[in-house]
């Protein structure tokens, strides 16, 4: 099998913030807030609902700026906890994750 693969795979490395992050997993009592891996389950709730989506064949890319009714949610959410108003369809952008967030934010 060895000789199936590209000699350039080889030669990849580890990024740098998973090196990063198997050091920190070394350190007793340590709070590694590296890779973004939650420390709680995935709430049942939304377990529930990744379920549906999948056999009711939601499993198609979303739109760039992310779902709609996401969007409209995380609007009311910042709208009612602290009284400032965005458009959701033209003002709220749902990511993947915080990388993601920061990396849009700062091009």
């Amino acid at each position: 099998m060895e000789h199936l693969l590209n000699p350039r795979v080889k030669n990849i490395e580890i990024s740098g913030i998973r090196q990063f992050n198997l050091l920190a997993q070394q350190v007793p009592d340590v709070l590694a807030l590296t890779i973004g891996e939650p420390d709680v389950p995935t709430p049942e709730h939304v377990r529930t609902a990744g379920i549906s989506a999948i056999a009711e064949g939601r499993t198609r890319y979303t739109h760039n700026a992310g779902l709609l009714e996401l969007r409209r949610a995380a609007s009311a959410y910042v709208q009612q906890r602290l009284g400032v108003s965005y458009d959701p369809a033209s003002e709220v952008i749902a990511t993947i994750g915080a990388t993601q967030a920061l990396d849009i934010a700062f091009r």
